[in-house]
């Protein structure tokens, strides 16, 4: 199949993709890596579950990772390849998990989405005590809701009737699509940092179930135009955040000594032209060093960002990432004509036939 589809298999990343993403000339989106035009170049095809991160050596906290890991800086000496592809695992596995999404070669409909609920579910579960909002988010007939459009869709997954699997589907179709208008309605109306994450994880878990339904209807072309009208709401209100909770209207508080870890110099960057849809670069520092003076200090000294709004917005930065790799993927699934469930199974079974603890899926075209 993938031979037809214009793809090679490989059990090992090639050297011109680990110099590329060491010089900068393509980009790792997640799972996906591109070119400088956007274009797919491969996929890397690793097991649906995380137990591949423990076996991964380097991964530290979620913190150190995002900071720590830096493809730009891998040695394009070709002794140092091992190592270097090492790092690149590290950082689509360390980077997936951090999202709360998951690779697109392991999406396999309700089992992924079940699995990210059950993760919402237990990261809540520790905060319910402490404020009534969580409470209140997780016994919500929207949580309801929710539960029952991915019950429908692993029915749908298990139905052997064509009119039965297609009626099961419309439902969770139906279901996911009302809950994602409503929790990007939701967004805009919360301040709580927990609940906030939670209900804009839920939003994403709509979108892309309410996608993976539109795909296994048969819909490939509706699925990857749903998939980026999902995409430029979800930017338009993570933007927003990002701005709101972390830069404020005074971003040259976050040069001060206190962030230096938290936001290194490459992360503000990343801040500033995500929240300003911009690709200013380095050329914001001008802007803050203008800004600079002792007020400014002193309300950095009276204003502190807590390490859980940072985090967030780290998580948005990298999501950003990985749906923009999700959006690429749909692209090639609707020009091939293949449903997301079925080219995730199909990916996931030649892996596991080759005992790969990944595989690449070279796009000939791209390379």
């Amino acid at each position: 199949m993938f031979a037809e589809l214009g793809l090679n298999v490989v059990r090992s990343i090639p050297l011109e993709q680990v110099l590329g993403l060491a010089s900068g000339n393509l980009s790792l989106h997640g799972g996906v890596i591109r070119d400088a035009a956007g274009r797919i170049v491969a996929h890397l095809a690793m097991p649906a579950s995380t137990g591949l991160l423990g076996g991964l050596p380097g991964l530290g906290t979620i913190g150190s990772i995002v900071n720590g890991i830096q493809l730009q800086a891998l040695s394009s000496n070709v002794s140092a390849v091992k190592a270097a592809t090492e790092q690149i695992l590290n950082y689509s596995v360390a980077t997936t998990a951090l999202s709360g999404l998951g690779l697109v070669t392991s999406v396999t409909g309700f089992a992924f989405l079940a699995s990210r609920l059950s993760r919402i579910d237990q990261r809540l579960g520790a905060l319910e005590k402490q404020t009534k909002a969580i409470k209140q988010f997780l016994h919500s007939s929207q949580r309801a809701q929710l539960m029952a459009a991915v019950d429908h869709l692993r029915l749908s997954q298990h139905a052997t009737d064509n009119e039965t699997r297609r009626h099961l589907l419309l439902q969770s179709k139906q279901l996911f699509a009302t809950l994602a208008h409503h929790y990007k309605l939701q967004l805009g109306e919360i301040d709580d940092i927990g609940e906030l994450s939670a209900t804009e994880d839920c939003y994403v878990l709509a979108c892309l179930g309410s996608v993976m339904a539109t795909s296994d209807l048969g819909m490939m072309d509706a699925a990857r135009d749903e998939m980026l009208g999902h995409y430029a709401d979800w930017r338009v209100i993570a933007r927003k955040h990002c701005g709101k909770l972390v830069l404020k209207d005074d971003p040259a508080r976050l040069l001060d000594a206190r962030y230096v870890q938290s936001v290194p110099a490459g992360n503000l960057i990343k801040f500033l032209d995500f929240t300003n849809d911009s690709s200013r670069g380095v050329r914001w520092f001008d802007d803050l060093r203008m800004t600079l003076d002792k007020t400014t200090l002193v309300r950095s000294a009276l204003s502190v960002i807590e390490p859980s709004v940072i985090e967030y917005a780290n998580k948005l930065l990298v999501k950003d990432k990985m749906l923009q790799g999700f959006n690429a993927h749909m692209g090639f699934l609707s020009e091939k004509k293949l449903s997301l469930s079925y080219f995730a199974r199909r990916v996931e079974e030649t892996r596991e036939r080759e005992g790969a603890q990944y595989l690449v899926l070279q796009h000939a075209a791209a390379a």
